[in-house]
Order: C-alpha cells, then structure tokens, then sequence
C-alpha cells in the first residue's frame, strides 16, 4: 500500500514538473548552476591540493653552515631536527655533493664552469634541507632553527623566497574559497526563492484538483506528497546536468594548471572523487528541491 501510495504521489510529481514547461526549465537552470558553483569550488580544491602537494614537493627551509662547522656538528644539528614533529624530512647535502648538483645544474652554461674551475677551491657550503609536514609549519620550523644552540653554526638558512610563495599560495586560495562560498551561498538562496514560487504556482494551478481530493477523504500527505518529489526532481535533474557539464570543465581547467601538475593527475583525482562530488550535488539539489516545496507547501497549501 506504502509503495502504491509513493509511485502515485511521484507521478503525479512528474507530471507537475512536466506540465510547467519554462518555468521547470528556469527552476532546473538556477539550480543547476547554484551546484555548478559548488562543484567547481570541489574541482578547485582537489586542484589547490594536487599544487599545493606539489610546491610542499619543491619547498624546502635549507639550513647553510659555515665553512669551518664539523660534518658531525652538521649531522647532529640534522638529527635534532628530525625529533621536531612539525618536520617530514632532513636531508643532508655535503659540500662535495653541493658542488656536483651545482655542475650539472649549470653544465650548459660555460661561463660559471669556467669561473667554478677558476676558483679551485669549492666554495659552497654544506647544508641541511628540511621539509615540513604542512605548508604551514615552516615559519614554527624556521623560528626554532634560528633559535636553536646550532644558531651559531648556521651561515644562513634560505627561506624568504619561499615563504612569500607559500603565502601567496595561501592567500590565493582562501580567497576563491571565500568568494565561492558567497556564490554559492547567494545562489542557494536564489534557487530556493525560484523554486518555491514554481511550487506555489503549481498549487495555485491545481487548487480545485486539490479541493476534490480533500472532499474524497485524501490524507494530507497525499496531497503534499506530489509536490515534494516536484521539488526531488528539480533538484535530482540539476544534479545530473551539473555532472555533463563537469566533464568539459575539468578539460578547460586542468590545462591552466599544467605548470604545477600534469593534466592527467587533475583528471585522475577528479575521476577518483567523482562518485562523492555526484552524491554531493545531488543531496545538496534534493535538499534545495525540498526545502522550498515545504516552505511552499506550509505558506499556501492549507491541509
């Protein structure tokens, strides 16, 4: 009985939705791009990420030592270091080893091979490269090097540079999520108004079909059922064309983005998490759906 009751109500639903022509279509459309909003704030933090794990990757605090520190003083340092909980990694780099990276970094340009051989002696200084866990723990990191009892050691420690990528990094990204989530929020707010004057139309429209079922004894959530699922579909139907349009999307992004990650590992995150970014849309355009044919349903259908 449950389930004869519910495929009614449903197709009475659908054929509400189906019956209201434009108007399902600009119900659908505003919907449709409040979860395009939403979608591609998911597609850009899956992309902020991927760069962010690949400027972690080239980001590193490099501690130099002077000239005349002892490798064992070095190695300790290096070891005191690791025991820091906010350090992923610390990787020592010899003077020998320093030049030989420095070389072949530079083997096409004769004039600093020539002025390195000029010089003799290597002149570069050993040095320790430490990696944080998060992006965000290399100023604890810094901070407790340069106050370390190995400070004294320490020549310098090369780090400004990339605190003012890694803040730029940041800066940019809370942004986009700032303004996103007004969009978002904005448009969510438009798609509730929208729907809820569809609903309240179709109420308006099928008043004395709705006046007969209460003379014949018909419960109320039989009558309010309908136009729930009206507003199930419109969020069920936005979901779905948000996903179509996903696809060519994620091809238009993911090129811009080719200098910090390839293409494919946009698309191969986006492929992995596309199962949970559906169920997003579609909870988040079922709830938008819903919520407004309640608010409708409690202001004009008096049952």
């Amino acid at each position: 009985m449950l389930l004869l009751t519910l495929s009614r109500t449903f197709k009475s639903g659908f054929q509400h939705f189906r019956r209201n022509g434009w108007l399902s279509f600009a119900v659908i459309s505003i919907i449709s791009l409040t979860l395009l909003i939403i979608s591609t704030l998911i597609v850009l933090s899956i992309a902020a990420n991927l760069v962010i794990r690949s400027v972690q990757d080239k980001v590193d605090i490099s501690v130099y030592f002077k000239s005349d520190t002892e490798e064992s003083k070095i190695m300790e340092f290096r070891s005191t270091v690791l025991q820091y909980k906010e350090v992923k990694s610390a990787d020592y780099v010899s003077k020998n080893r320093a030049l030989d990276e420095f070389k072949a970094k530079n083997a096409d340009n004769p004039t600093i091979m020539q002025s390195i051989d000029a010089i003799g002696d290597n002149p570069l200084n050993a040095s320790v490269n430490i990696k944080a866990v998060t992006p965000d723990q290399y100023d604890t990191i810094a901070t407790a090097v340069q106050n370390s009892a190995y400070k004294d050691y320490i020549n310098r420690i090369n780090y400004a540079k990339n605190k003012i990528v890694i803040e730029r990094l940041n800066n940019v990204l809370s942004t986009t999520r700032n303004v996103g989530a007004m969009l978002a929020t904005l448009f969510s707010l438009i798609a509730v108004l929208i729907t809820f004057n569809a609903i309240r139309i179709t109420i308006y429209a099928h008043r004395q079909e709705i006046e007969i079922m209460r003379l014949v004894g018909a419960s109320n959530p039989y009558i309010r059922m309908p136009f729930i699922f009206e507003g199930i579909i419109y969020g069920t139907i936005s979901a779905v064309v948000v996903m179509l349009f996903l696809f060519p999307l994620i091809k238009f992004v993911a090129p811009y983005l080719s200098g910090a990650v390839s293409v494919q590992e946009v698309q191969a995150n986006f492929m992995h998490n596309l199962w949970l970014i559906f169920l997003i849309q579609l909870f988040t355009g079922v709830a938008l759906g819903t919520i407004s044919s309640l608010i409708a349903i409690r202001r004009y259908l008096k049952v």
